[in-house]
């Protein structure tokens, strides 16, 4: 298992020594001296990431952004705008392969974005021009050095690496639950010229995408927003009214009261425990005109119990945002039902959709864009891409492939526990998420963040999440169940690494995450 991260102070003699065999012993760059340790000469102005396995440091990369760079001190005349300089790139031999160059490469990258420059130079080795080129580097000078060292300056600015034949590849896959991994047919119908939202055709592909939702859900009408979930649940949150009652079981269920209180609605809260049960008496005693739940509660990656819901009789409102598409359910039950494209529907964020057992009457009262009765079919800007590609979607989302989410969560526990990371899942458990609590003593930020150099993109960053300091991991996307297992085994991994003592020597099988790469690496950026 390989991790990347920036050196400390304890990591520069093997980073003087790795410098030495990689630009004295292997690229005759320096002169070799007894002591086989080399320090650089802009040392104590590098920033250098390292990738460790086993306790060694393996490979190796500096970034530095004083000027002069090392090429404009040979000479070398840089083109205008704000640059940072990498160099020393090295790898050890034994692992001199696709996925610790990947790796080392999106952990760079990840860090020059952050400081904001234009872009990157480097004195790239001769013998590896084509995998610059990929990358999107372009020469600006001629080659410079000795025949045995030979290097060309060359540069990578941030649309020339997006638009590389490299970029697709270092792109972390998404196991976020949105934006999801999206397939290549609806990635390419998304890049396309937008047709009029007015026209016929637009209508036709609205209305057919309207009916497979309705069926899908199995309400008869489907209004289609241009915006996220949010938006859909303030549009039924526009149409409630009387006394109601909101089901709590987390962050999710917290932003529906939300929503309630900022339109003025009366309501009591009952509470949902961990394994999406609540206290049926309670919907009994306060007998509300209305009930507003969440489906999944995406915080926890539990499904909340509405089975006593089917045959109650009264308004019933579902958020089934991170719910639609990772199950087969009927929700005839109910009165509304919001969802949105850019979950397990598997389409790019920008579509809210409520779905409504009748007809919407209109709500002159509200806002403009939350009035459901104006969508006739469409009411307002509606992006035609964003629909033609949902269209896309929802033919790729099969029977098979809704079923597959609990194989692929079955797959991702299983691989956790092989080993040696046992994960507590309750007969509630989501089929499209899965929280994974980091253990106290450590950060779920930092195993996010190895999870994206090794090329896999999960939920860490919310607020929510970093207090509970957990970490999801999602199906909905366009995932397999070797991603999932490769992802388990990294995260079980990672952890069992991290909290081995003495006593529990965390014993860990040494491979790489099983990233899709199919770059080649040598060696070599100069120093």
């Amino acid at each position: 298992m390989i991790m990347y991260r920036k050196a400390e102070i304890s990591d520069f003699e093997a980073i003087h020594r790795l410098n030495y065999e990689t630009f004295v012993e292997e690229i005759p760059q320096h002169p070799p001296n007894p002591e086989r340790r080399l320090v650089d000469k802009f040392h104590e102005e590098n920033t250098y990431w390292i990738g460790e396995a086993d306790g060694e440091v393996i490979a190796m990369c500096a970034l530095r952004g004083k000027r002069p760079f090392s090429l404009e001190q040979k000479g070398v005349r840089i083109p205008e705008g704000d640059w940072i300089e990498i160099r020393l790139l090295a790898v050890t031999k034994p692992y001199r392969r696709n996925r610790t160059f990947a790796g080392l490469m999106r952990a760079v990258i990840d860090d020059a974005t952050e400081r904001d420059v234009d872009g990157i130079v480097i004195s790239g080795t001769t013998r590896e021009q084509v995998l610059y080129r990929r990358f999107g580097f372009v020469p600006f000078a001629d080659p410079i050095g000795p025949e045995e060292a030979r290097y060309v300056p060359m540069v990578l600015t941030r649309s020339a690496f997006y638009e590389s034949k490299s970029a697709s590849i270092l792109r972390p896959k998404s196991l976020l639950a949105g934006p999801v991994e999206c397939s290549d047919r609806v990635r390419e119908r998304l890049s396309m010229q937008p047709r009029p939202h007015r026209s016929n055709e637009t209508g036709r592909v609205l209305e057919a995408v309207q009916q497979k939702l309705a069926e899908r859900i199995g309400l008869p009408h489907v209004y289609t927003l241009l915006g996220s979930g949010t938006v859909a649940n303030d549009a039924v949150a526009a149409r409630l009214d009387g006394h109601g009652l909101i089901f709590n079981a987390g962050e999710f269920g917290e932003r529906l009261i939300d929503h309630a209180r900022r339109v003025g609605l009366s309501f009591d809260v009952v509470a949902v425990d961990q394994e999406g049960q609540w206290d049926i008496s309670q919907l009994e005693r306060i007998a509300p005109d209305w009930v507003w739940t969440v489906h999944c509660e995406t915080s926890l990656g539990i499904f909340i119990n509405l089975d006593p819901l089917h045959t109650w009789q009264g308004i019933i409102a579902i958020d089934a945002i991170s719910a639609v598409g990772t199950l087969v359910y009927d929700y005839s039950f109910a009165d509304y039902v919001t969802f949105s494209s850019g979950k397990a529907l598997r389409n790019a964020p920008g579509l809210a959709f409520v779905a409504m057992k009748h007809p919407a009457i209109a709500t002159p009262h509200t806002a403009r864009y939350l009035d459901l009765s104006l969508y006739q079919p469409i009411a307002f800007t509606q992006s035609e891409p964003l629909l033609a590609a949902m269209a896309i979607a929802l033919d790729e989302l099969t029977e098979e492939e809704v079923v597959s989410h609990s194989v692929k969560t079955n797959t991702l526990l299983n691989a956790l526990q092989e080993n040696g990371l046992t994960v507590d899942v309750c007969p509630a458990q989501s089929t499209g998420i899965i929280t994974i609590r980091v253990p106290c003593e450590l950060s779920s930020v930092e195993l996010g963040r190895q999870l994206s150099y090794q090329g896999y993109l999960v939920q860490y960053e919310s607020n929510y999440l970093k207090r509970a300091n957990v970490i999801q991991v999602s199906t909905m996307g366009w995932t397999t169940p070797r991603m999932m297992r490769d992802v388990g085994a990294y995260i079980a991994q990672w952890i069992r690494q991290k909290t081995a003592t003495s006593e529990s020597d965390g014993s860990l099988i040494l491979e790489s995450l099983g990233v899709p790469n199919d770059e080649s690496f040598v060696r070599g950026v100069s120093n």
